[in-house]
C-alpha cells in the first residue's frame, strides 16, 4: 500500500498510488490495554503481537501524509514555501507561548531525558538546530543509507520539537532538555511510502527505547497490523502521538480523522489558531486534543519554511507530553493522555467538542496540574453526564461504592455499541447501564462480560451509567474504551451474486454499509423494457471509496472506481433491457476492514415515453424522493384514473414545499398529501388549468405520501416534482394551517410584518395602533414628515413609532384620532384600521357613503373608508351583515388587508 503526503490541490481524482480510506470497530476492538495502572495492562481481546501475514493480501493502496500547506494531494519537497523569518513569524504567532511552553519550563524541576521517535520523511542529520539532540536512527526506505531528510517534512516536525529544547535554555528554567529525537524514514523524497514501512517504523522506535513516537501523518483505513502495532507500543509504554488530517476544507463533514490518530491509545491532534478550530483541520469524535495549526519551521540545509497543518499540531503536543513525563517518569501513557486532555485549555464548545477535543494543549497547565483522579465529576446524574465520544478511552474514578459516573454517548448509526472495562483493582467489578435518552428503563446488552459489554443501539445520544459493584469503600480508578460496529443494511445477506438483493424494474435509492470485513453489496434488477440505467454511488465518509460494477447476466462485467475516498462513482449503459447485477464495494483494499459510514446509491431507469417511477400506484409502491434534489423527480400519467404515490422523510420539524410543475395542457391534477398513516394534510389542485401547484405545509419528522392523480392520460410530456425542505424555525411555526398563512407569508415577504424571536408570528394576538401605524408606512412609504415634533401629547420620541406615526400623521392618515392623545398602545378598531389603510392606499371616498354595513351608519367616521374598501373588493363583514367596528384588529387580520397590496 502506498501512502503519501498531500500537497494544496483540488483535483478529486484518484491517482493509483494516492490515499485509500476506511475504518473498521472504533474502539475497543482496536486497541490493546491503555496501561492505566501499571506496565501492560490491557483491555480483553487486544493483540499486541507481531504483524501478520494477511498484510500480503492487501492490495497497493495509500497512507496520506497530512501536510505542510493544504491538505488533499501529494506534498513534494517544491511544494514548501521558504520565507524569512521576519516573514514566517508574522504568519503565524509562536506556537510556543501560545501554548505555554516557557512558563512550563519554570514550573519543570526534573531534565527531560529520552526518546522521541519521528516517522516521517527522515530528518536533516547535519542541521545544526537539530544535530545535538539527534540519536541513532533508521531508513526504512533505504537500509544501506542514514535516515537522511531528502523532503523536507520529517525536519519541520523534529525542527518543532527542537524547538521545546531551546525553550528550555532560558535562564528561568530549573530543568534542561536532554531527550533525544530518533529519525525513522519511512517515506521516500516524493513524501511517498508503503503502509508495510509505516508500521515497521512503529515497531522500530518501541523495540530502540523511543518513549514517544510521532506520526505527522495518516491513512485513511484501519488496517489489522497497524492495530497491532498502536496495541504494541501501548503494551511496551511508548506514547503514540499522531495528526488528525487536513481533509475537512475539502470534505466538509465526510473527512474522518486518519488513522493511527483513530485508535483510542493514540493522541490525536488537531489544528487550531489558539482560538478557534481551524476550518481544513479534519474533526470527529476521536479527537483529542488541539494545537498551533500555523507555525514557523525549519527546513533542511538552513532556513526557515511557514507551514500549517495537524503535522505541525502533532509533534506539539508530544513535546508537552515529554515534559509532563519528566515530571512524573512512573507515569504512564494512558495516565499522561488523560492529564493532557484534563489540562487543555476550552476553546471550543464547552468540554470536550469534535473539532478541538478538550481544547488547546497547556504545557504550563499539564505541569501545574494536580494528581486528580476523576476531573469529570460532578457526573453523578444525567444532566451533568460528562461527554464519552465512541473511540475513545475515559479515565476516571470512583470514590467509594456510592459513586455513580454518567457520561453521555452520541451514537451516529444504528449498530453495536461496545464499551470495554478495566480497574486498577485485580477483582474490582463494574455495573454498566445503557439508557436512550428519552426512557428510564435501561438498554438490553446483547453481549455481557466482566470487561466488556455490548448493546445494540439506534442512532442518537445515549447515558452510560458506570457503577462499582463490589462493597469497597475506597478510591478505585477505572479505564473504558467505546467501539462502535455498524448494523447490517435492510439488504443484507447479498454478500453474492446468488444472494443478490431484487430490486423493482423503477428509478430508486436505497443506502447501505459495509458492516463487516470484506464486506460488498449485491443487488439485481429485471429491466423489461430497453432504456437507460444510471447508477450514482456516494458515500457520507472519506473512510469510504466507492467502486461500482454492473453486469448483465452473461456479459463481462462493467465496473467504474476512477475517484477517490470520499467521492461517488457513477455508471450510465445505455439501451439496457434484461437482467443487471449490481456491485457496490470498498476499493480501499482487497478486503477492507468494516466502516463507520453508509453509502447511498440512486439507480435512475429510463424509458422514452414511460413513467420512469411505475410501479408506484399505492404508498406500499411509492417511489422514494430527496428532499432538496438538485433536479426535479419526472413522472407521467400513463392511463386514465392511474395515482402516482411517492414518499419522503422529513428528519427534524421542517417546512415542505411541494412543487409540481410542466403539467400536461388542460389536465386536471390533483395533488394530495399524507403522513405514514395516510391520514390527509393537504390536498391541492392545478386552478384554470395551469401548468404548476404550489403547496407548502409545517411537517413533524416521519414518513410522508404524495399522492398525484389527473383526470385522463397524458402521455405526451412529463411532470416534475420536487419537495424543498427548510427547518421549521425559518418561518412562523403558529402560521401553518392558519387561515392568513398565505397572507402572513406574503407581507412578510415584502419586509412589512414580522414575527417574534421565537419564531412565532402569534396570527390571533390584537395589534395597537402604533403597530399598524408603523407596517401602513412601511407598506405604502409616504413622503418624509417636516414637523418638527408630534401633535399628540403622550407621543415622545424615545417611542419606537415615533417616526412612523409622526409621518403617517402629516400625511393625513390619522385625522381619525382627533385630540391631544394618540394612545399608541392601545389596540386599534376595525373602524380605524380601514380609515387608516384606505388614506395610506390613497382610495376615493365617497363624500356621501351609504350604509355598508348593517352596524356602520352613513354618519360614522369609517362609513366613507369602509365602502371605499369594499368597492375595491378589499373589504367584507361577518356573514350577519355586520362590521363590529369596535372590535380590536387581529395580527392575521391586518396582514390579510395589507396583501391585497401584492
Amino acid at each position: 500500500m502506498i501512502f503519501r503526503m498531500f500537497r494544496m490541490t483540488r483535483d478529486k481524482r484518484k491517482e493509483r498510488s494516492a490515499t485509500r480510506t476506511v475504518a473498521g470497530w472504533v474502539g475497543c476492538a482496536l486497541v490493546a490495554g491503555g496501561a492505566l495502572f501499571g506496565a501492560a495492562a490491557g483491555l480483553p481481546g487486544a493483540s499486541a503481537g507481531s504483524p501478520g501475514t494477511e498484510q500480503a493480501g492487501i492490495a497497493a493502496k495509500g497512507v496520506k501524509h497530512l501536510p505542510a500547506d493544504v491538505p488533499n494531494a501529494d506534498v513534494r519537497s517544491e511544494s514548501f514555501r521558504v520565507v524569512q523569518s521576519g516573514a514566517a513569524q508574522a504568519a503565524g504567532s509562536d506556537f510556543a507561548e501560545t501554548i505555554g511552553v516557557p512558563k512550563a519550563w519554570r514550573l519543570l524541576q526534573r531534565d527531560v531525558e529520552g526518546t522521541i521517535a519521528i516517522v516521517d520523511t527522515g530528518v536533516d542529520l547535519k542541521h545544526p538546530e537539530l544535530a545535538p539532540y539527534l540519536t541513532e536512527g533508521v531508513n526504512l526506505v533505504n537500509e544501506r543509507k542514514p535516515p537522511q531528510d531528502d523532503n523536507g517534512h520529517g525536519t519541520a516536525v523534529a525542527g518543532i520539537i527542537a524547538r521545546f529544547a531551546e525553550a528550555g535554555r532560558s535562564e528561568s528554567a530549573k530543568a534542561s532538555w536532554n531527550m533525544k529525537i530518533m529519525p525513522v524514514k519511512a517515506l521516500d523524497r516524493n513524501g511517498s511510502g508503503d503502509e508495510t514501512k509505516l508500521i515497521r517504523g512503529i515497531r522500530y522506535a518501541v523495540d530502540h527505547g523511543a518513549d514517544i513516537v510521532v506520526l505527522s501523518l495518516g491513512l485513511q483505513r484501519d488496517i489489522p497490523e497497524m492495530r497491532e502495532a498502536a496495541a504494541y507500543a501501548e503494551s511496551k509504554g511508548v506514547l503514540l502521538v499522531a495528526a488528525s488530517g487536513n481533509d475537512a476544507e475539502q470534505y466538509g463533514e465526510k473527512a474522518a480523522v486518519s488513522y493511527p490518530a483513530a485508535y483510542p491509545t493514540v493522541l490525536a491532534v488537531a489544528g487550531t489558531d489558539g482560538k478557534r478550530h481551524e476550518s481544513a483541520s479534519t474533526a470527529g469524535p476521536e479527537v483529542d486534543l488541539s494545537a498551533v495549526w500555523r507555525v514557523e519551521a525549519l527546513q533542511p540545509g538552513g532556513g526557515v519554511t511557514a507551514m500549517e497543518g495537524t503535522s505541525m499540531a502533532a509533534p506539539q503536543v508530544a513535546g508537552v507530553a515529554a515534559m509532563l513525563r519528566a515530571a512524573h517518569p512512573d507515569w504512564t501513557p494512558a495516565r499522561i493522555r488523560e492529564t493532557l486532555r484534563r489540562t487543555a485549555q476550552d476553546i471550543g464548545a464547552k468540554g470536550w467538542d469534535r473539532e478541538t477535543g478538550y481544547g488547546l494543549v497547556r504545557a504550563d497547565a499539564a505541569l501545574a496540574a494536580d494528581d486528580a483522579e476523576d476531573w469529570r465529576e460532578p457526573n453523578d446524574a444525567k444532566g451533568t453526564a460528562s461527554v464519552f465520544p465512541v473511540g475513545s478511552e475515559i479515565s476516571a474514578a470512583w470514590s467509594g461504592r456510592a459513586d455513580n459516573d454518567w457520561y453521555a454517548v452520541d451514537v451516529p448509526y444504528s449498530g453495536t455499541l461496545e464499551i470495554a472495562f478495566e480497574s486498577e483493582a485485580a477483582r474490582a467489578s463494574s455495573s454498566l447501564r445503557l439508557y436512550p435518552a428519552d426512557s428510564a428503563k435501561a438498554v438490553a446488552p446483547g453481549v455481557s462480560g466482566v470487561s466488556a459489554m455490548q448493546w445494540p443501539v439506534a442512532k442518537g445520544t445515549y447515558y452510560l451509567l458506570a457503577s462499582p459493584s463490589d462493597p469497597a469503600d475506597s478510591l478505585r480508578r477505572y479505564r473504558m474504551v467505546s467501539g462502535f460496529r455498524m448494523a447490517p443494511d435492510a439488504m443484507e445477506p447479498n454478500g453474492s451474486m446468488l444472494t443478490a438483493y431484487t430490486l423493482p424494474p423503477r428509478s430508486q435509492r436505497w443506502t447501505g454499509t459495509f458492516h463487516e470485513k470484506g464486506d460488498e453489496d449485491w443487488t439485481v434488477v429485471d429491466l423489461p423494457k430497453p432504456g437507460t440505467l444510471k447508477i450514482k454511488a456516494s458515500t457520507d465518509t472519506t473512510r469510504i471509496d466507492l467502486a461500482v460494477t454492473v453486469q448483465k447476466a452473461g456479459k463481462s462485467p462493467q465496473e467504474r472506481d476512477v475517484n477517490g475516498n470520499g467521492d461517488g462513482e457513477e455508471l450510465t449503459i445505455p439501451n439496457a433491457e434484461g437482467k443487471y447485477y449490481i456491485n457496490i464495494r470498498n476499493a480501499i483494499s482487497g478486503k477492507p476492514e468494516p466502516v463507520i459510514g453508509t453509502y447511498t446509491v440512486d439507480l435512475e431507469y429510463i424509458i422514452p415515453n414511460e413513467d420512469p417511477n411505475e410501479p408506484n400506484d399505492s404508498a406500499l409502491t411509492a417511489t422514494p424522493l430527496v428532499l432538496n434534489a438538485k433536479e426535479a423527480r419526472k413522472g407521467l400519467f400513463g392511463t386514465k384514473g392511474d395515482v402516482d404515490w411517492y414518499e419522503f422523510e422529513v428528519r427534524e420539524r421542517s417546512v415542505v414545499r411541494l412543487q409540481l410543475d410542466q403539467l400536461p395542457d388542460a389536465a386536471s391534477v390533483t395533488m394530495k398529501l399524507t403522513d405514514k398513516k395516510l391520514s390527509p394534510i393537504g390536498t391541492w389542485s392545478n386552478r384554470d388549468g395551469t401548468s404548476s401547484i404550489r403547496a407548502e405545509r409545517v411537517t413533524e419528522p416521519g414518513t410522508y405520501y404524495v399522492a398525484l392523480a389527473a383526470d385522463g392520460a397524458y402521455r405526451d410530456s412529463f411532470y416534475r416534482l420536487a419537495v424543498q425542505s427548510e427547518p421549521a424555525s425559518s418561518i412562523y411555526l403558529d402560521a401553518a394551517g392558519h387561515w392568513a398563512e398565505q397572507q402572513i407569508a406574503a407581507v412578510s415577504k415584502a419586509g412589512w410584518m414580522s414575527g417574534y424571536v421565537d419564531g412565532t408570528f402569534r396570527p390571533n394576538r390584537q395589534l395597537t395602533r402604533a403597530e399598524a401605524t408603523a407596517i401602513a408606512v412601511r407598506a405604502f412609504k409616504p413622503e418624509e414628515s417636516r414637523k418638527a415634533a408630534s401633535r399628540f401629547a403622550d407621543l415622545n420620541k424615545g417611542n419606537w413609532a415615533y417616526g412612523a406615526i409622526v409621518q403617517a400623521d402629516s400625511a393625513g392618515w390619522l385625522d381619525w384620532a382627533s385630540g391631544r392623545k394618540f394612545e399608541p398602545d392601545r389596540f386599534i378598531t376595525r373602524a380605524e384600521a380601514v380609515v387608516l389603510f384606505a388614506r395610506a392606499a390613497g382610495l376615493a371616498e365617497p363624500s356621501s357613503p351609504k350604509r355598508p354595513f348593517a352596524d356602520l351608519p352613513p354618519n360614522h367616521f369609517a362609513a366613507a373608508a369602509a365602502e371605499a374598501l369594499v368597492q375595491k373588493g378589499w373589504l367584507s363583514g361577518f356573514p350577519d351583515g355586520t362590521f363590529r367596528p369596535d372590535r380590536p384588529v387581529s395580527r392575521a387580520e391586518w396582514a390579510a388587508l395589507m396583501a391585497r397590496l401584492l
